[in-house]
């Protein structure tokens, strides 16, 4: 009958209310911090991972899943460490402090209300079991449609081209109607778990309700200690209730886990792990070097020098080993025999890397992202300004179709330069090796979309400058020969020095293999 001390501790109550929940804020902004600086770290060291994987290792991964993967399950992850600090561990260090209150309060009743453990423990292991096998299965799915939306926008001329859209819609469609089957599964296990334990925990409660309720009838205990009893009961349960709701989550979260090692311990031997840094002055020899893939012997016992100023055209029919001979010198990889040197320094003692930076190489298929044309010919010179940028242009035949573009070279090109023809992409590339000034230029393949008085008023540019590079001309196009000081052969593994033949016309047949 004390109305004063009523008013008091209910005073007392919303004090420890606000306190509560104001601390609750502050360690709620703490988990959030640890959780996203953790997953921050990880996605720094998967990029760092993607970035040192040899060349062997990067052609053998499926490129739309590794993304899937580095992207989704560090996600599930992000979400998984949320529950297992946000929920999962607060909820255990409550539920043990109010296991030892309950026991002070009436250890008869507590007993009893544990006896339900093992129960909820055997349905936990069991449901836990089914949530990781669906779980698995929707990951994979789920990475299976990623992969697939990537293809539909990736390929989506090739699909016009050929005529597939109604081919592509079907296969699409049915990767979307198997992650809706495999999510509406593993949705339902979900649930499956969550109420057998809500049910197992209502029946612990109402278990103490009836054993409660007849100690009442019979004195044994008072009304208020009973209700004090059954109260923090009841907190006990909604704090068991989330430490197994936060279970699932954390199995999904640790299938990404195991996804995530997997990719991070990727088997993945660099060529080189050389140190020494050289000011490269456009040597580069490879002496007796020999290379296989896997069992095919590509390139054998192979001899040549690259010098300043020089100009070497290499020619041999399609799959004789010329881009090979490129990534050779690029070292993404290392001879089975022989070695290469620059400047006269083994590859085995260089910074491969450092020496990357004084070789431009324009490829085949040159790749450009969607951006202007300023951030394409830039990429990589993060420092260069606008006037070496179009002087690089003007060398590389860019400039004049660039300055008749409506925003110049402010453009967007769209993914991979899809606003541009064949040539005008191929100028880009060429603008962006040699905006760096190297001292090593490699034109691989150069007239798949230039023709040859392109090429040869692009050697004439390269010449006039004060500090050439030396040219490395990768083609299996007769019309490359003209434009070179020295030309080699690449044929059944083996360089020799070109020699024409009386009927050359043949000789250009034969390497375009007709």
């Amino acid at each position: 009958h004390n109305i004063s001390l009523l008013i008091l501790i209910g005073i007392g109550l919303c004090l420890f209310r606000v306190v509560n929940t104001a601390i609750a804020l502050w360690t709620r902004s703490i988990t959030i911090n640890v959780v996203k600086i953790a997953i921050s770290r990880l996605r720094e060291d998967l990029l760092n991972r993607i970035y040192v994987f040899s060349r062997s290792t990067y052609i053998q991964l499926d490129q739309k899943t590794t993304h899937a993967r580095v992207v989704q399950d560090t996600e599930r992850l992000s979400n998984m460490s949320d529950a297992l600090i946000s929920r999962f561990l607060p909820s255990v260090f409550t539920a043990l402090a109010l296991s030892v209150i309950l026991a002070f309060l009436n250890w008869f009743l507590f007993l009893i209300m544990i006896s339900i453990f093992p129960a909820v423990f055997l349905a936990n292991r069991y449901t836990g079991r089914l949530v990781k096998e669906k779980v698995h299965i929707f990951q994979r799915s789920f990475e299976t449609f990623s992969t697939g939306i990537l293809f539909v926008l990736r390929y989506l001329d090739l699909t016009r081209i050929q005529t597939a859209e109604e081919q592509e819609i079907q296969r699409q469609t049915k990767i979307i109607e198997e992650l809706s089957a495999k999510t509406g599964k593993m949705a339902f296990i979900y649930a499956i778990h969550g109420n057998i334990q809500s049910l197992l925990t209502t029946f612990s409660g109402i278990i103490i309700l009836i054993v409660g309720g007849i100690s009442v009838a019979t004195n044994s205990i008072t009304i208020g200690d009973f209700i004090a009893f059954y109260i923090a009961a009841n907190y006990l349960n909604g704090r068991v209730g989330a430490i197994t709701t936060s279970i699932a989550d954390i199995i999904a979260g640790n299938e990404s886990i195991l996804t995530l090692h997997r990719l991070a311990e990727t088997n993945n031997d660099q060529p080189y792990r050389g140190t020494k840094q050289i000011q490269f002055k456009g040597y580069i020899s490879l002496e007796a070097v020999s290379f296989k893939y896997q069992e095919q012997l590509v390139l054998e016992n192979i001899n040549l020098a690259l010098h300043p100023y020089s100009k070497i055209a290499l020619i041999g029919p399609n799959g004789a080993g010329k881009s090979t001979l490129t990534n050779l010198i690029l070292g993404f990889y290392r001879p089975l025999a022989g070695h290469l040197c620059a400047d006269g320094v083994r590859y085995e003692e260089l910074d491969v890397i450092h020496l990357r930076k004084h070789i431009g190489v324009v490829r085949q298929d040159s790749a450009l992202f969607s951006g202007t044309i300023f951030d394409n010919i830039s990429y990589g010179e993060p420092h260069l300004d606008r006037k070496q940028l179009m002087h690089a242009a003007k060398l590389a035949m860019a400039d004049e179709f660039i300055q008749r573009l409506p925003e110049g070279y402010d453009t967007s090109i769209g993914e991979d330069g899809v606003r541009l023809s064949g040539g005008e992409r191929q100028r880009l590339a060429i603008a962006r090796a040699l905006v760096r000034r190297p001292r090593l230029l490699i034109l691989d393949e150069p007239t798949n979309h230039l023709d040859s008085s392109s090429v040869k008023q692009l050697v004439d540019n390269l010449s006039e400058i004060e500090d050439c590079p030396a040219i490395l001309m990768i083609s299996h196009d007769f019309d490359v020969i003209s434009h070179a000081d020295e030309v080699y052969q690449l044929e059944d593994n083996i360089l020799s020095p070109y020699i024409p033949t009386v009927n050359m016309r043949k000789d250009h047949f034969r390497l375009h293999g007709s």
